[in-house]
């Protein structure tokens, strides 16, 4: 089977404190170049996923779950070398520029008197499987409830704009189906399900993609029913970096900072 990789942020320097290298959801501008070399010094092909049904074992395809910012300086280095990728943005994170789990990181990051129970849930994942399922707006509800927290604590420009998802599109970078929330789809009913899938693909043929794009599942999470309903729409469906629940699932290596 070719090599379908699974990345999230590149920051530039690796920092043990960052929520992102704590939760392998980042690696450091070392390690994708590290990656980057080995990927030509082993004579591979990077393609979009669009092609995954022309692959040989000599393909590689790269992609990048969410469409964060700092995703723009690695793909243009990809592009400088003669590569390609595929992006997997969330509607909703791109044009309102705000995520519940990346939200929670920053008051993670930016508070020294969080208490330390409620760290401990947000670095071990306990509160992001919360946080996954909610809408922005449920979720900065609960947030003013619960933590008497008011303000976004995200910093601009966290996600990729349209404007430069479709500079990249034009540079032959490929997009697929995410999602228009990021919420998990196996919990969605199945009239919010296809909302979120053809809202998706009619976003992202605003921005300039031609082909059939693939469906990357939000955190991995599907079901037979969400395999069905997805099939529809694609013909490509990814996981993540465990064994599919079923066998219409591609299944995707995990590059981390170690690894």
């Amino acid at each position: 089977m070719p090599s379908v990789l699974m990345l999230h942020r590149v920051l530039q320097e690796y920092d043990p404190d960052n929520y992102y290298f704590q939760r392998r959801t980042a690696i450091s501008w070392g390690r994708f170049i590290q990656l980057l070399d080995k990927i030509e010094a082993d004579g591979c092909e990077t393609l979009p996923v669009s092609a995954l049904g022309k692959a040989s074992p000599q393909s590689v395809f790269i992609t990048f779950d969410d469409g964060y910012a700092d995703n723009f300086r690695a793909i243009k280095e990809l592009l400088r070398r003669g590569m390609t990728a595929t992006i997997f943005p969330v509607r909703n994170f791109s044009q309102q520029q705000f995520s519940a789990i990346d939200d929670m990181a920053a008051n993670l990051m930016m508070s020294d008197a969080m208490p330390a129970d409620l760290r401990a849930s947000i670095i071990n994942g306990r509160i992001k499987k919360i946080a996954r399922r909610l809408s922005s707006e449920r979720y900065r509800f609960l947030r003013a409830k619960l933590f008497g927290i008011a303000e976004d604590r995200l910093i601009e420009k966290l996600f990729l704009t349209e404007q430069q998802l479709s500079e990249l599109v034009d540079s032959g970078i490929g997009l697929g189906i995410h999602g228009c929330s990021h919420r998990i789809f196996s919990s969605l009913p199945e009239d919010i399900l296809e909302k979120e899938l053809q809202e998706s693909l009619d976003w992202l043929i605003s921005l300039g993609i031609s082909k059939q794009p693939a469906i990357c599942f939000p955190h991995g999470a599907h079901d037979e029913r969400t395999v069905e309903i997805c099939s529809q729409y694609s013909k490509y469906l990814l996981g993540v970096d465990c064994k599919p629940v079923c066998k219409e699932v591609h299944r995707r290596i995990h590059v981390k900072e170690d690894t």
